[in-house]
């Protein structure tokens, strides 16, 4: 049976994610954290490439899916602990390896429901996506190794992974930009913030990804509340 080369393309892109995140591992385990960092995030490239090539080749397929599932895990769920354990977790003993592991446990049960379920809102995902939660926690290492954020403590760089992989698992919408209509005004705003990610990359890159998640939260809150408003009124 042959194969077009056109349906191994997408294909290419999440084994490049895979290595990438091996590599990632290898330069943490020795302490070349800012590499290391850097290759989930251009995994993370490769990950957002795959689906896309697939679509617009016509070579999307239940294999590419599944292999697309493996290849997060690794990329965004034990790459990202590797690199947070040998950052921070080395030194709070067995919280510092709780805490890297949840991740991944979190990030493979997020990736299961997520291939398992079929979400009503096409325009939102149903708890943080993996990629989206490992980027959180590279970033900010990357704005530590520059401006030692953390210096006084990493306790809270511990506790920010924890509650992003609590968010995976979550059933707070986070808004999906897959299918995102583009007009003038989106482009101009994406090149301006391309200039600014261009002169600052990590921090240009940092902010926006924790305004992500916090608007996710925020906005779980707000609707919380006005259901709360709602059923004090009809009593």
């Amino acid at each position: 049976m042959k194969i077009s080369p056109l349906f191994i393309l997408p294909n290419l892109f999440t084994a490049g994610s895979i290595f990438l995140g091996i590599l990632s591992i290898i330069a943490s385990s020795h302490n070349n954290f800012a590499l290391a960092c850097w290759f989930i995030v251009i995994s993370m490239i490769l990950d957002g490439l795959d689906g896309r090539v697939a679509r617009l080749t016509n070579t999307s397929s239940k294999f590419g899916v599944e292999f697309d599932s493996l290849a997060d895990v690794v990329a965004f769920g034990v790459a990202p602990a590797i690199l947070l354990f040998f950052y921070v977790g080395e030194s709070y003993g067995r919280l510092g390896e709780v805490v890297p592991a949840l991740f991944v446990i979190f990030g493979a049960i997020r990736l299961a429901r997520f291939n398992i379920t079929t979400s009503d809102e096409p325009h939102f995902f149903i708890g943080l996506p993996i990629p989206s939660a490992a980027i959180f926690v590279v970033l900010w290492i990357l704005v530590d190794l520059e401006y030692s954020i953390f210096s006084a403590s990493m306790l809270p760089l511990l506790l920010c992974a924890f509650i992003v992989g609590i968010l995976m698992v979550s059933n707070i919408r986070y808004p999906s930009f897959k299918k995102m209509h583009w007009n003038l005004k989106a482009f101009i705003v994406l090149v301006i913030l391309l200039g600014v990610i261009f002169v600052y990359p990590s921090e240009a890159l940092c902010i926006l990804i924790s305004l992500y998640v916090v608007y996710g939260v925020v906005r779980w809150l707000i609707l919380f509340g006005k259901i709360l408003c709602k059923t004090d009124k009809s009593k």
